[in-house]
């Protein structure tokens, strides 16, 4: 099992998912958004697979923002972040 931590960005919002994958020293591994179409589940997954084909074995440490994000989050116990909050941090 590989130790290699990396930091899965996902913001849900009411068209589209982004995620941004960062490595252990937030070097941007991986970016990509796609409109969801109503299926966030759907396009999330499809986008976390895509960004772990080009990471390979790593662990993922996922936290979610956005305005659809925080049933997602809640659901499958992720942390969420407020938006506001989420880029005030980043700045």
């Amino acid at each position: 099992m590989n130790s290699t931590h990396y930091t899965l960005g996902i913001d849900i919002g009411s068209t589209t998912v982004k995620v941004a994958l960062l490595d252990a020293e937030d070097k941007l591994v991986f970016s990509d958004y796609k409109r969801h179409h109503a299926d966030t589940r759907g396009t999330l997954r499809d986008l976390v697979a895509e960004a772990l084909e080009k990471a390979g074995d790593v662990t993922v440490h996922p936290v979610i923002t956005g305005s659809g994000g925080l049933t997602l989050a809640n659901a499958l116990g992720i942390p969420f972040t407020q938006e506001v909050i989420a880029v005030s941090t980043a700045l």
